[in-house]
C-alpha cells in the first residue's frame, strides 16, 4: 500500500474464511475508504483461538493472542491516525457477567498516548428479552456506555440504538443503516424481465422462514405468481415435498458474483427478522434486497419506520392484500425500496467514516 496514504486500525470481531456479518461488512468498508478516500486499514481480530491470515482480501491483520490492554497497544501501528472500533456483543462479550471492562480505558489511554482518533460503530447494544419487551442488559451496558462516552465519534445502524447512544456519548449520533456485503449492481433491469422467483439468503437463521413460516412463504407465492423458491446458504436439508406448487431450488454456497446475478433476475426476497422488531435496517440481506431492485417481503410486519423503512412502501408482509397488487404496484414497492438504499449505500456509508478520520 501507498505509505503516503492515511492509515486507520478496524478492530473486528472476525474476518473471513469465517463466517460473520461484522467482519464483512468491514471488508467492505475498507475497500471503499481506501478507493475513494485513500484510507488504508490493518485489521486487529478480538476474537482469541481463531487464525487469522497475516493478510485478508490485501488488508494487513493480526489477532489478539490475549485480552489485555498491553497487548492491544502493542497490536497498534505506529503509523496510524485513527482506531474504528466494530463493537457488537459478541465476542467481546463472553458470558452474562464477563465484561471488558478494560477496553474503554485502553482506547483512552491510545488517544492519550498515541494521539489517536477512536471512531466506535455500535452494531449492537446488549439486550434482554423480558415479557416480550426489549430492554437494555444492565451490567454489559457498563462496557458500551463507556466506549461511547470514550469515542471521539459514535455511529449506529440503528435508530433504537441512537437515542441511547446520543444520552451516553452527549454528542450527535449518525445512524446509518447497513448496506449490501454482497455489492451492489451497477444496473438494475425492471420487475417485467426478470424471471419469477423469490430468493431465501443468508446464514443457517434463514431455517426460522420454513420452520416457523413456510405456509405464509407458499401462500406468497400462490398471490404473486411465484414459480420457483432460490434457497442460497449452506445446506438447510429441506424436503422438496413440503413446497407443493412451486418449485424448490437448494443453491448451495454461491459467490456474491452468482448471488447478484441469481437477485437480479428474480421478483422478490423472502426474510425472516422477527427476532429484531425494529431493525430491519440492520439486515444486510434486506440491504441486498433493496440494492438489486427485488421486492422485500418481511415474514411480519416490523416496526422500522425510525429507519425509513415502512411496510407497503418499502417492503409488503404476507397476506391477502398480497393477491391485489399488480405488477405496477410491485415495481413500485421494489424502486421506494432500492430508493431508500441508495441513501447509505457502501459509498455513502464510506463517506461518513472518512469524515471523520478526516476531521
Amino acid at each position: 500500500m501507498d505509505e503516503t496514504k492515511t492509515k486507520i486500525v478496524q478492530i473486528v470481531p472476525r474476518l473471513p474464511p469465517y463466517r460473520d456479518g461484522v467482519g464483512d461488512y468491514s471488508l467492505k468498508l475498507a475497500g471503499q475508504l481506501l478507493k475513494a478516500h485513500g484510507i488504508a486499514t490493518e485489521f486487529l481480530v478480538f476474537q482469541p483461538g481463531v487464525e487469522v491470515p497475516s493478510k485478508v482480501n490485501g488488508f494487513p491483520a493480526k489477532g489478539f493472542p490475549t485480552r489485555t490492554r498491553e497487548t492491544l497497544i502493542s497490536l497498534l501501528p505506529d503509523d496510524i491516525n485513527t482506531i474504528l472500533l466494530h463493537y457488537s456483543n459478541y465476542p467481546y462479550i463472553k458470558g452474562k457477567v464477563k465484561a471488558p471492562l478494560w477496553l474503554a480505558d485502553t482506547l483512552k489511554f491510545a488517544q492519550k498516548q498515541r494521539k489517536v482518533k477512536v471512531i466506535a460503530m455500535f452494531h449492537e447494544l446488549p439486550m434482554l428479552k423480558f415479557k416480550g419487551i426489549n430492554i437494555l442488559n444492565p451490567f454489559q451496558s457498563i462496557v458500551s456506555r463507556r466506549l461511547a462516552q470514550t469515542a471521539d465519534f459514535v455511529v449506529t445502524d440503528s435508530a433504537r440504538f441512537q437515542q441511547f447512544l446520543e444520552r451516553w456519548s452527549k454528542q450527535t449520533v449518525p445512524c446509518i443503516p447497513d448496506f449490501s456485503t454482497i455489492g451492489e449492481p451497477d444496473f438494475i433491469p425492471p420487475l417485467e424481465t426478470r424471471d419469477r422467483r423469490v430468493i431465501i439468503f443468508g446464514s443457517t437463521d434463514r431455517n426460522r422462514i420454513y420452520k416457523n413460516f413456510l405456509p405464509e412463504l407458499l401462500q406468497t407465492c400462490r398471490d404473486l405468481g411465484i414459480e420457483e423458491i432460490c434457497d442460497i446458504g449452506q445446506s438447510l436439508n429441506l424436503n422438496p415435498s413440503d413446497f407443493k406448487g412451486v418449485r424448490l431450488v437448494e443453491k448451495g454456497f454461491q459467490s456474491d458474483e452468482e448471488v447478484r446475478e441469481l437477485m437480479l433476475n428474480s421478483w422478490a426476497g423472502f426474510i425472516d427478522y422477527s427476532r429484531f422488531p425494529g431493525d430491519l435496517g440492520k439486515s444486510s440481506v434486506f440491504a441486498s434486497f433493496c440494492a438489486h431492485g427485488l421486492v422485500p417481503i418481511s415474514s411480519c410486519y416490523n416496526p422500522s419506520e425510525a429507519d425509513g423503512v415502512e411496510m407497503n412502501r418499502q417492503y409488503l408482509v404476507p397476506g391477502n392484500s398480497l393477491k391485489n397488487f399488480d405488477i405496477s404496484q410491485l415495481q413500485t414497492i421494489a424502486t421506494n425500496a432500492y430508493k431508500w438504499y441508495s441513501g447509505h449505500s457502501l459509498k455513502e456509508n464510506a463517506n461518513l467514516f472518512a469524515s471523520r478520520v478526516f476531521a
